[in-house]
């Protein structure tokens, strides 16, 4: 019986950050912290405590009003070029990840749902060419709302142009699992590569 409801899947949803690539905020607040008189955690409370980054992540602010509004937070004196490179060389790979994924293209329509902003969106399509395999994007800039509001996970769905039960959703974050099954969506919640490989076979998807 579970196995004939799983095989109805038709869209496989992965979360980007510490699904498909890992990341550390701290790694920005280290590097900013070199141009300014605050201390890395000061930085984190100016940056990623102060709204500033929801904004930005919301779409709410440009990337250059961000740069200019964080580089007067921190009273700093960099251009914008080295910001965004201190802002971006933050992530890398997920191990075992894109084999994964390059085994479902093909299979399901593949989308990739993220709390993100314009700049780490690009970089990350320009670093990681396992993002080709996917069919389409939702990101919170574009949307103007993030997870786990209710409106991100409507986009999903039309994207995916299936039934919400016909969606499995990956996500490291329990919460917007929780918010993804609490309107019909499948879902896993992410601890590795490992575990979600055994996740994907128990719902007959590999």
């Amino acid at each position: 019986m579970i196995a004939n409801i799983n095989s109805s899947i038709k869209a496989i949803i992965f979360d980007l950050g510490n699904v498909i690539v890992d990341f550390d905020h701290f790694i920005i607040c280290r590097k900013l912290a070199e141009y300014s008189n605050y201390s890395p955690e000061q930085v984190k409370e100016k940056i990623f405590t102060s709204g500033l980054e929801e904004q930005f992540d919301r779409g709410q602010i440009s990337p250059e009003t961000f740069f200019k509004a964080i580089s007067k937070e921190l009273s700093i004196d960099i251009d914008i070029a080295l910001f965004r490179k201190i802002w971006n060389n933050i992530f890398s790979l997920n191990a075992g990840i894109e084999q994964l994924i390059k085994r479902l293209q093909g299979k399901y329509k593949l989308l990739c749902l993220s709390n993100t902003n314009p700049w780490h969106f690009e970089f990350c399509m320009q670093t990681f060419p396992v993002l080709n395999n996917f069919d389409s994007f939702i990101l919170s800039f574009k949307v103007g709302e993030k997870k786990p509001h209710k409106k991100i996970f409507q986009k999903v769905t039309e994207e995916a142009n299936a039934l919400p039960w016909k969606c499995l959703y990956i996500d490291d974050i329990k919460k917007f699992v929780k918010a993804a099954e609490d309107r019909g969506i499948k879902g896993i919640h992410f601890i590795s590569a490992e575990q979600l490989e055994k996740e994907l076979e128990v719902f007959g998807v590999l």
